[in-house]
């Protein structure tokens, strides 16, 4: 899903979006762009503590300021953690799936426009700003550990 984002690649997306291109701002995008997944706050501070001093206020500013200038996209999850994804056109608005066991948030094929376009149409009372699906249920890691649990207890049981 993630196209190959190199380092570098950050500056135009701080140029374009007519920022400053600070140590901070480069740090927490070239995170992003190498996270396979959405990453979510502690996460991002944990790649950040080896490689630039950024206290806690700095990147929320960070993030606010991305996503006021439609850097990166938000998406809350089930649990109330909130992760954080690049949203240029190399990745594409799409659904994501958040396991209700483990919290593991996964990317999901971003849909066509004939899939979406019964939501985007402008005859109905209302105008789309945002569209976000999240879809939850059990990762097969979870999955396949609650059907193990089930067998064990019905053998336990007989």
């Amino acid at each position: 899903m993630r196209a190959d984002t190199k380092a570098k690649d950050v500056l135009p997306i701080l140029q374009n979006a007519g920022l400053s291109k600070t140590p901070q701002r480069i740090a927490v995008l070239n995170i992003l762009a190498k996270a396979d997944e959405p990453i979510n706050i502690a996460a991002m501070k944990q790649a950040l503590k080896s490689k630039i001093g950024i206290d806690r206020v700095t990147l929320y500013r960070t993030l606010s300021l991305f996503k006021k200038h439609a850097i990166i996209r938000e998406i809350s999850s089930v649990n109330g953690t909130n992760y954080f994804e690049l949203a240029t056109l190399e990745h594409p608005v799409h659904p994501h799936f958040i396991c209700r066991n483990c919290a593991k948030l996964s990317c999901l094929e971003p849909l066509t426009f004939s899939q979406a376009s019964p939501l985007l149409t402008t005859d109905k009372d209302y105008s789309v700003e945002h569209i976000e699906i999240n879809i939850s249920g059990l990762c097969a890691g979870c999955r396949n550990a609650t059907k193990l649990q089930k067998r064990s207890k019905n053998n336990a049981n007989k």
